[in-house]
């Protein structure tokens, strides 16, 4: 995951990460589309990359921490922010270290859970969202969830994907994807509830893009 992410790092990111110009307007319809406008305290931001949405949160909370798995992005992203209450931090790609337990009033993952290369992985960072959120705190997610007729295709696409040789055709890029039924009982491994949830369409095939509003139970 650090090689596929500082590789693309390196040439322009808007294409692997989404264009900086609507970090803030897609936070802001992340929040709203869950009846959510968090504000004060502490946020976590997993998966900050160039820092698109980072600056975003810094003017909304009194605390940022941003991770990722990339050292790379993690360079970008503090050349783009420079807000006093931000702290970067590089984290294994498996867990949050270095984000403490409890600490997170808000925690937002957007565009980063649809990367990550195997089901324990993003099984992991559900567990790893309830360790670092506060009770009474909010994580706001983004992921695409895939339909029931997608199953023969992942398993026909999972050992294509392990031949891909560059950065954008291999599994930490290309991801895997968790079915609905997957993922809740992901959620409820995890200890979080689902507080408010919306979907859409995904540009992924055979899925569709769920939004969650999560609390730790």
């Amino acid at each position: 995951m650090r090689r596929t992410w500082d590789a693309l790092a390196a040439g322009e990111t808007a294409v692997y990460v989404g264009d900086p110009a609507t970090g803030a307007s897609e936070l802001a319809g992340l929040f709203g589309r869950l009846d959510g406008d968090p504000r004060g305290g502490t946020c976590v931001e997993v998966g900050c990359g160039p820092g698109r949405m980072t600056g975003a949160l810094a003017e909304r909370f009194d605390r940022v921490v941003a991770v990722d798995v990339s050292p790379a992005m993690l360079e970008r992203a503090r050349a783009a922010v420079t807000a006093p209450n931000v702290r970067f931090v590089a984290v294994s790609g498996e867990r949050l270290d270095g984000v403490e337990d409890g600490i997170a009033d808000t925690l937002v993952c957007y565009l980063v859970l649809q990367h990550l290369p195997v089901r324990e992985v993003v099984e992991g960072y559900f567990r790893e969202f309830a360790r670092v959120l506060a009770f009474g705190g909010d994580a706001y997610v983004q992921i695409p969830v895939l339909g029931s007729a997608g199953r023969l295709w992942r398993a026909a696409r999972g050992p294509l994907i392990a031949l891909g040789r560059r950065p954008d055709t291999g599994a930490a890029f290309r991801g895997f994807r968790l079915t609905r039924g997957e993922l809740d009982r992901a959620l409820a491994n995890a200890g979080l509830e689902v507080v408010v949830e919306d979907e859409g369409r995904s540009a992924y095939r055979f899925s569709r893009d769920r939004f969650l509003r999560l609390a730790r139970q």
